[in-house]
Parts: structure tokens; sequence; C-alpha cells
């Protein structure tokens, strides 16, 4: 199996992390965790220092890996606020010049992700192409590359901005005419993954699961190369896709790269989720000081990007006087389906909100850091949903309200 894809400093603020992965490393990582006699040809970038000292590492670790190293002036790193946010790439993007490497590569059965740093010529028998850039994908066709049987994993962003719509007939009629796709996966986020064959015009819903943990981060790379690894040993697309979603939902409730027992053992519980929610979402919060609003913000877009419905009193009301303020939040309560609720220091104003939620049967999602058992008891014992991941909360919010 050949891999190409970059190598990266992934570097993300909340929740500590700090690791060197980046698709194509964590693609051959994954790969080797799971069979460590497989054979895999590896092409990526790297600078002279300690990327390429990690890459000499794995090989000599893993002796059926062969590196391929193509050296740059610096090696891409991404910087997370949390692993929602849209990451911030050192040095920026537009500072490389990508056309001025290029990775050519041939072989029979090639998984190709898109690099920052470098452009790609494939040829290859069977080959999986993830562009894996929402800002500027590029397309199969358009790198000059070659495949028998291509097939093409996007999420909805890149679709959207390779093809220039959002209409589904018109980006499926793009990826089968033009790029000439043997099968086309579309990565839908917390709804799961819709499959296209070109003999075939309705979609196969490939599901999502519900993990106890949600760490996203990678995860569009695990998804796309557990499916090559299982379509090039020889299973059907439908059975390869539905693998690359179990494994996914492992990696993301773990962050372990190895699945061979955790596929042996898997208990959790499909989710079909054909359309974005619509009802509307209460988000609970302070918001007196700086950290409180930039929290309730970064909460508020946060819904906003998965295309939820939020009334937010901060956003919605604003601050005011009991008599000018508490009637309009009441309102915004009564018509929401869940309540999101940041329960840190445990502001009053919030706990009334959560309380009043709670008597009206709603359900109640609390996102809380910093305070202890003793103080959640009564959330606790009305079956509200406590996490203390950010990530983890806003995953478990979508499901609940999904499942409405």
């Amino acid at each position: 199996m050949i891999i190409v894809g970059g190598t990266y400093s992934e570097i993300c603020f909340e929740p500590i992390w700090e690791n060197i992965y980046g698709s194509g490393f964590r693609a051959v990582s994954m790969i080797l965790e799971n069979n460590n006699s497989y054979e895999v040809d590896f092409y990526t970038c790297a600078d002279s220092k300690e990327i390429k000292g990690h890459l000499d590492y794995f090989e000599n670790l893993y002796p059926k890996l062969k590196n391929h190293i193509t050296e740059v002036f610096k090696s891409p790193e991404f910087h997370y606020d949390h692993p929602l946010k849209t990451p911030t790439i050192v040095p920026r993007p537009d500072l490389y010049d990508a056309k001025g490497i290029c990775l050519n590569v041939k072989g029979e059965d090639i998984l190709a992700y898109g690099l920052i740093e470098a452009s790609i010529k494939i040829e290859g028998k069977r080959v999986v192409y993830d562009p894996q850039s929402p800002v500027n994908p590029i397309p199969f066709s358009s790198t000059d590359s070659n495949a028998e049987q291509l097939v093409t994993i996007v999420n909805m962003a890149e679709a959207k901005k390779i093809t220039g719509t959002d209409d589904i007939e018109n980006i499926k009629g793009y990826f089968f005419d033009k790029e000439k796709s043997y099968a086309l996966i579309i990565k839908m986020g917390a709804k799961g993954a819709f499959l296209y064959k070109a003999e075939n015009t309705s979609p196969i819903k490939i599901p999502v699961f519900e993990t106890k943990n949600v760490w996203p981060i990678g995860s569009g790379d695990v998804f796309s190369a557990f499916f090559a690894f299982n379509w090039f040993e020889g299973k059907d697309i439908e059975s390869s896709a539905l693998l690359a979603s179990k494994a996914t939902a492992l990696y993301c409730n773990s962050q372990d790269l190895s699945f061979n027992k955790g596929l042996e053992l898997f208990s959790f519980n499909e989710l079909i989720i054909n359309e974005v929610p619509t009802g509307q979402i209460y988000l609970a919060g302070p918001f007196f000081t700086f950290s409180q609003r930039w929290l309730v913000n970064e909460v508020w877009n946060t819904l906003k990007g998965f295309g939820l419905k939020v009334f937010s009193p901060f956003h919605d009301v604003g601050h005011g006087k009991a008599k000018d303020v508490v009637g309009k939040d009441i309102e915004g309560l009564d018509k929401s389906e869940v309540v999101f609720a940041i329960v840190d220091g445990l502001d009053s104003g919030t706990l009334f909100e959560v309380g009043y939620a709670i008597c009206q049967k709603k359900k109640v999602v609390a996102f809380v850091q910093n305070e202890g058992e003793e103080s959640l008891k009564m959330l606790e014992g009305t079956n509200c949903i406590i996490e203390r991941d950010f990530t983890t909360a806003i995953y478990k919010l979508y499901w609940t309200i999904a499942k409405r």
C-alpha cells in the first residue's frame, strides 16, 4: 500500500494536545498499529529537524515501512484553540510554493491526501483521494493524476468549494462525470456520511456512532485510511465504509489508533441523522466578564457552524434590567427544545434556567470543568448530561436534539 500525505505538528490549547501526525503520517501509524507486518510506502515532506527525525524513528520501528521524504523549508504546524475551531496554520499556507514541489507516485493501491507544501501526481490502479482542505481543496483531475478506479472522499465544505454548488445532484454529477470517480463519499460530521456509487443514484447512508467521548482532530484521516485499507484488501465499498465509520468512532472515543480488539467488541449505538435538527437550543451561561462572554460566543459560533438554531440571551436579548430581559429570556426558554448550560461559576441565572427547563421536561446538556460533584448533585439527579470536555458536550447536544 502506498500512502501520500502530510506530516505535521498538531497543537491544541484545550484540551492540551501536542503530537506529530498530519493526515499522511496518521494513516501510516494507524495501518501499522493494526498490522505491523503490512508493507507501506510513505511519500511525504519534512524539514530537516524534528519531523524528519520522527519519521526516521518510525521507519526503524517498523521494518516493512519505507519513507520517501522530500525536504521543505519548514513543516507546517496546526494550532487549534479547541478541536472544533478552524486551526491556524504556521507558516501561512500562502508562503509555500506547492507547485514548486511535486510528489510523483506510481503504484497499484494508493491512498492520497492533499498537502499544503506540495502538489501530487498519482498513477494508480485503485486510488482513494481525500483533498484534506476546506479552504482550498484541489480536485483529483486538477493534479494531472490518473486512476483506473478512483474513490473520492470529501466533507461537505470541500465538496461545495470544489464544485461551486451545494446542490447534491450537481455535486454528484461533478465527481462522477468530470472526476470519473468510481465512488464518492461525502462526510457529514455529526450526521455520518453518504456513499454514492456511479451506477446507483440513491445514497447509501453510513451511520455515525454515539460515543462516550469525542476527539475529532484526525477523525477524517482515520476514516479515509481505514476505508482504503479494507477496500484494497478486497472488501466491497459499502463494507469498507461501514468499517471506516466504526474505526473512526473508536478513535474519537479514545484517541487510540489500534482498532482490532475494539472492532471485535464494538458496542456503540448507531445513529441515522438524515437532516440537520431544526429544534431551537437555549444557550444558558453568564456573560459578565470577558472570559465568560468569549466562551458564550464560542459556543454560539460552534452551534451555528453545525447549522443549529440557537437562542442566546447574550446575543438575542443582551444586558438590561430584570423587567426588560427576564420575560424575553423565559420566552426563549419556552420555545427551545434543549438547553446547553455553561455551569462553571454556578451563576444563579444559569441555574434558574436549568431548573426551569427541567420542570418543563426539557433535556439539559451541562458543560462544566471547575465544579465538584457535590455542586452538581441536583443536575446529576435530574438526568442532565454533564460533560467536562467542550467538544464532547457539543456533539452530545447535537445528538440529543437530533434524536428528539
